[in-house]
């Protein structure tokens, strides 16, 4: 069975938040994407430097081929979409 988190993703830039259930197997990479494309977040993909998130309980930095898993994230986490 798969292990999964509720987490929390917000979008600083239009102030929203949403809950999420998350499958804690799958790889930062493919949460970006899979985020940028469901909430039309205007990441170029293309671009490796800008495909990232920012997570929350625990603080990590969420890019690249670890886990979700690997990187803490559990039931109440943030992630978090901004940029400056």
């Amino acid at each position: 069975m798969e292990e999964k988190v509720v987490v929390e993703f917000i979008n600083d830039m239009k102030q929203t938040h949403v809950d999420l259930e998350i499958p804690l197997e799958i790889t930062a990479n493919d949460l970006v994407l899979a985020l940028n494309e469901a909430y039309g977040l205007g990441m170029d993909t293309d671009n490796i430097f800008s495909c990232y998130l920012v997570a929350e309980n625990p603080i990590a930095f969420l890019r690249g081929n670890k886990t979700l898993k690997e990187f803490g994230i559990r039931n109440g986490s943030y992630i978090i979409y901004r940029r400056a």
